[in-house]
């Protein structure tokens, strides 16, 4: 260490053997700060040595460019506690003039697998950790530290897990600790501070009194440093068998249940098949007579549509069927279609006109294009982050839980990949049943073709086969962001949550309304429109782009509640305000209640709650703009889902028990799955010093931390919530469809 109390420096060299150390004296730490006492740690050379014996020379040269006598004060020590022992903890002053660096050999621990370093600390000083191979020369500043091996931000806790292989030629490594004389890399200060504790000769910055901050940083930092074992590739098998083998047991079970619930429904269609009037006509192939019967025979109570000729919304005459796939394009069965959706109480046979076979499985062919083409830029733009991580050695780059960190080989933290096992091999089941369902009941309707015509809701599978798959890949992209989770790439995991949480709206709505749900393509379209939003809101948080995502909010808001009240009538094209200024005089100014007035009060309850959000969003601007979205997306499925279970017990609809039994599941799985979620671990809206803090040890199988649990259990939710949905409404089946109430 030396001490100089001189206003000109004194430059100071320690010539050993394999090495040189040079610093000067008083220490101007690049402008921040200017330090009269300095201490260096000169590389341990001895352990390099071939003969041990051989004596080791330490030669200090102190020059100055003066002419007059400098005093100064120089002293060497040999560093208690060099040597790191697992087990065992080593504290430790730091101060910026005095950074420290001390020594771990795997050898002399007789350990073969990893370490974990852990530096934890009371002070919220700002300091950087580095782990480096003990090859001389360390670098323990604080603009070379970067320079070699692998290196964390630091105010209380760092973590950092060490293999044998980082330094395979001696096995052992060295920890450094460098204080900051600034909180700039632990809180990311703006350039505009940055510049205004900049010294310059005269102790001010333009003017202004320099930033001194003398209070702190002249204290010492206490760092408290251990090396404890951490787990072996081996080691990581139990756990992630133990885990195959949960979700293997949810497979058998899922297999037995679905094989008796599906044997059980498909009997139930030994019963007495019989025909409607209109239905015959259909079939018969005499469909505009029976169209014009149809529409003559129309009650007063059908709806509110005005037949007359200065009627501001467009003829339904001039409309096309939405279907593809439909076996019957003629204007008055559309007319007839488009009346009967504005009756005052509908059922499932006025909105299951065509057949939409082909129209649903759009969503699930569209699909697999759209996951391939997102998937793998995703990956390629992971993996090339990873390499960076691993071959810079900067961990701020990445939120990681460090405490529960389990790498292999390039990756960091597998247990955060591996836990999204789930979702890949419980979507997959549920693909499995909904194959198997659907190639029982095509089996049924070929015995009974006027099965499918007449009886149950229609059974159109696309959307669950897109929503089976989403389930996949959000397994694959949920893995993805864990390669490196970030605020930047949060988007990534998001993405097809956003998709399952739409089209299982969508396919709830679709079961009761299979002519008036939307094509696939539109609702792709939709959904991809939201992904772009949410990359905006990442990259753009001002109050401009919230005045706009609210507007866009609620314009989305009373389009999708107009749509659904009035089943689909109302189109987006041009003539759209004229039919809405058309059906809100109708209904509205000419009756004294509403005509739908159950769907009324949902809708209300619908759009009530999502102002309330827009105008949250506008005020309070969350930070995490992504799951603000989300949360929108779940509360409205939430909303819609429990409207229709209770529209159902309302009309004497009761599930079978499995229904019950999945939905019962289904609540439990999330409340355990939400509090493990909230039980965070990492916070990428902090700087990667504070993150840290948060950072918890593992808490299942010493393998798993607590994300990791929320995505176990969270695939199990989302299973169960599927298997509920599908079986939703399995016990109308044999029921015909003109007494099943649309709702």
């Amino acid at each position: 260490s030396m001490v100089s109390t001189q206003s000109t420096g004194l430059i100071v060299t320690a010539r050993q053997i394999l090495g040189v150390t040079s610093f000067t004296i008083p220490l101007n730490d690049q402008g921040y700060q200017v330090y009269n006492r300095v201490a260096r740690t000169l590389c341990p050379q001895w352990n390099i040595m071939e003969d041990r014996s051989e004596k080791l020379y330490l030669a200090v040269d102190v020059s100055s460019s003066g002419n007059v006598k400098r005093e100064f004060y120089l002293r060497a020590d040999y560093v208690d506690n060099f040597a790191l022992v697992t087990g065992q903890r080593i504290s430790a002053n730091v101060t910026p003039s005095t950074p420290m660096f001390f020594k771990y050999s795997f050898s002399t621990s007789h350990l073969n697998g990893p370490v974990l370093v852990k530096v934890r600390s009371d002070s919220d000083t700002c300091a950087t950790i580095s782990v480096q191979k003990n090859i001389c020369p360390i670098h323990d500043l604080m603009y070379d530290i970067e320079y070699d091996g692998m290196y964390q931000s630091m105010t209380r806790m760092a973590a950092l897990t060490v293999t044998p292989e980082f330094n395979p030629t001696t096995e052992d490594f060295v920890v450094v600790v460098v204080v900051h004389p600034t909180d700039y890399t632990c809180e990311h200060l703006g350039h505009e501070l940055l510049d205004s504790i900049r010294l310059n000769p005269n102790g001010t910055t333009n003017g202004v009194p320099t930033m001194k901050r003398e209070s702190k940083y002249n204290t010492m930092k206490n760092v408290v440093i251990s090396v404890e074992h951490a787990m072996t590739y081996r080691e990581y098998i139990f756990p992630t068998l133990i885990t195959v083998g949960l979700l293997l047991i949810i497979y058998l079970l899922a297999y037995v249940g679905t094989i008796l619930e599906t044997e059980k429904f498909i009997r139930g269609f030994n019963i007495e098949f019989e025909y409607s009037t209109v239905s015959e006509d259909l079939e018969s192939g005499d469909g505009v007579q029976a169209a014009e019967e149809a529409k003559g025979s129309m009650p007063p109570g059908y709806g509110s549509i005005s037949e007359s000729p200065n009627d501001p919304a467009p003829s339904v005459r001039h409309r096309k069927t939405e279907s593809i796939g439909s076996v019957d394009y003629c204007e008055d069965i559309n007319e007839v279609m488009e009346i009967r959706r504005t009756k005052v109480e509908l059922t499932v046979a006025d909105l299951s006109f065509h057949s939409n076979e082909y129209k649903y499985r759009l969503y699930q062919w569209n699909l697999i294009p759209i996951a391939i083409f997102y998937a793998l830029p995703v990956i390629q733009l992971v993996a090339g982050i990873q390499l960076i991580v691993h071959f810079t050695g900067n961990q701020d780059i990445c939120y990681y839980n460090f405490l529960c960190s389990r790498p292999l080989g390039v990756v960091q933290q597998f247990n955060n990949i591996f836990s999204n096992v789930g979702y890949v091999l419980l979507g997959m089941l549920f693909l499995l049943i909904v194959k198997h369902r659907d190639s029982k009941y095509q089996a049924a309707v070929k015995e009974h073709p006027v099965i499918s015509k007449m009886y149950g809701l229609p059974q159109h599978n696309g959307i669950y086969y897109s929503v089976g798959f989403s389930l996949c890949m959000e397994g694959v992209l949920s893995a993805s962001y864990h390669v490196c989770p970030t605020g930047y790439n949060f988007q990534f995991d998001s993405t097809f949550m956003y998709l399952m949480s739409g089209l299982l709206m969508l396919k709830i709505y679709q079961l009761r309304h299979p002519d008036v749900n939307p094509h696939a393509y539109t609702a792709y379209i939709f959904l991809s429109l939201t992904v772009l939003i949410e990359v905006v809101g990442v990259y753009v948080q001002t109050i401009y782009f919230w005045i706009f995502f609210g507007i866009l909010y609620v314009v989305a808001t009373l389009y999708f509640t107009s749509h659904m009240y009035y089943m689909g009538v109302i189109s987006l094209d041009c003539g759209i305000f004229g039919r809405i200024s058309h059906f809100f005089r109708t209904d509205f100014m000419s009756s004294p209640k509403p005509l739908y007035m159950d769907r009324f009060i949902f809708l209300v309850l619908v759009v009530t709650l999502n102002f309330a959000a827009a105008v949250m969003g506008v005020v309070v601007q969350p930070s995490d703009f992504p799951s603000f979205l989300l949360a929108v997306f779940l509360i409205n499925l939430l909303a819609y889902f429990a409207y229709y279970v209770i529209m159902k017990f309302i009309h004497g609809e009761y599930p079978y028990p499995i229904t019950i039994f999945c939905g019962v599941l289904t609540m439990v799985t999330w409340i355990c799955a939400l509090y493990f979620y909230f039980s965070t671990v990492t916070n990428w809206q902090l700087p990667a010093a504070q993150s840290r803090s948060k950072n918890r040890p593992c808490i299942a199988l010493d393998f798993y931390d607590n994300h990791d649990v929320w995505h176990i259990i969270s695939s199990m939710a989302l299973f169960f919530g599927f298997v509920t949905v599908l079986t939703l409404d399995d016990h109308l089946l044999n029921k015909p469809r003109n007494q099943i109430r649309v709702f």
